[in-house]
């Protein structure tokens, strides 16, 4: 798409770039709703907004940011010959701030932002290549109980917001690391696997595996991990045979980590997925995604990254998130339909009453009502101001009165 179904016959092309949006009245307004109340749920936990640049050095960036999505930044010149690069995610900025800027805290420091993010990928199948996201960043704190915090508060957020029906996730970063590594499977056959099971390719699973001596428990795992989904009990079915003190920890955390959900009382939207495939050099502990049954993306991920602010220069464990603001709304729209854009109260006024009419305007706009006045006279405006009072409609119901009866009128009934 190249935005130029609305242009006028002989007007001259000037397309949009593919993979970018523009926001319409009504859309518009609702994304930017949608933002606010997560911003207003992530401020009632405790956590303080903040704002980093749009744009960071390029080897800022490369710090915290893996080769492959590196590859995936725009990427251009400062004036001095520096490289700069358009942010792709915004936790590594909130870990360079730390890490530079509040490195004396007081810990734990709970953050909050939001703002657009860019990626340099071929928009293939509608993806967006800018985007708008919503995230938490609690750092200082190495329990259990800090990764509980956040997947509670990602479904408190997605609540607020309107979206219905979600799930979430649970996985932990270093369980099938950990079951490769009491496998003793040595370093090249270690990446094969996990290559194989980020492509969930399980007949190359099987190959690597057929060349190695891991033990049945772990071999069985590995080859199940399509299926370690469910609840609780997922963990003691998984943990039958496991030699391995790494993979054992990591059910332990889990363990533990379900307990704590269940305090938050969100366990009923919560599956363990033992077999989750996420960034294993990024994360290292509990980690999450959130789905809609109205959405067929991650609505929102997070996880533990505690060797991330080390690379900036300040050991500290974090844990965080991210909600994807555009998908959140596309999944609120499948369900509720086209939705109607913001009601605003048109008023119009007769000759020698625009005075009163703009008093009028003021006085509902006051009171949080939306009013736009009438430019010239004689609209046909929801109300209408004359010299001796105004006429309004409220609930089907037509009156007339002062223009301070039609204030009290309007200002109580009109959301």
């Amino acid at each position: 798409m190249t935005g130029l179904d609305a242009l006028p016959p002989g007007a001259s092309v000037r397309g949009r770039a593919d993979g970018f949006a523009d926001y319409l009245v009504g859309p518009a307004a609702r994304r930017r709703l949608l933002t606010d109340r997560f911003i207003e749920t992530f401020e009632a936990w405790g956590y303080g907004f903040m704002v980093t640049p749009l744009v960071e050095p390029l080897d800022t960036i490369a710090a915290g940011v893996a080769g492959a999505r590196q590859s995936a930044l725009f990427r251009f010149m400062d004036s001095d010959g520096a490289m700069l690069a358009l942010v792709g995610e915004r936790t590594v900025s909130v870990a360079r701030v730390v890490a530079t800027q509040l490195h004396e805290g007081p810990f734990p420091l709970r953050l909050c932002y939001a703002g657009s993010v860019l990626r340099n990928q071929a928009p293939n199948a509608g993806r967006r290549r800018e985007s708008l996201q919503a995230g938490c960043e609690l750092i200082g704190a190495s329990g259990l109980a800090a990764d509980a915090e956040c997947i509670a508060l990602a479904a408190a957020a997605l609540e607020r917001g309107g979206v219905e029906h979600i799930q979430v996730d649970v996985g932990h970063a270093d369980f099938i690391p950990g079951l490769l590594e009491s496998a003793g499977l040595d370093a090249t056959a270690r990446d094969e696997v996990l290559a194989a099971l980020a492509r969930r390719d399980l007949v190359a699973v099987e190959s690597a595996l057929a060349e190695t001596d891991a033990a049945d428990a772990e071999r069985r795992l590995l080859l199940a991990f399509p299926t370690l989904r469910g609840g609780r009990e997922i963990l003691d079915t998984a943990a039958g045979g496991l030699r391995g003190a790494r993979p054992q920890r990591a059910l332990q955390e889990l363990a533990q980590l379900w307990d704590l959900l269940e305090a938050h009382a969100i366990t009923d939207r919560v599956h363990l997925d033992l077999g989750a495939v996420r960034d294993w050099d990024y994360y290292t502990g509990p980690t999450f995604e959130v789905f809609s049954v109205d959405s067929g993306f991650a609505l929102g991920s997070g996880g533990r990254y505690d060797t991330l602010l080390s690379r900036f220069g300040s050991t500290c464990p974090a844990t965080g998130f991210v909600l994807h603001v555009d998908r959140c709304h596309d999944s609120i729209v499948r369900r509720a339909g086209t939705l109607d854009p913001p009601d605003v109260l048109q008023v119009s006024w007769e000759t020698d009453a625009q005075a009163r009419a703009l008093e009028l305007a003021r006085g509902l706009r006051s009171r949080g009502v939306a009013a736009a006045c009438d430019l010239v006279a004689g609209g046909d405006g929801d109300v209408l101001v004359s010299a001796s009072g105004a006429r309004w409609s409220v609930l089907g119901h037509h009156e007339h009165g002062s223009v301070d009866a039609a204030l009290a009128a309007l200002g109580r009934h009109l959301p």
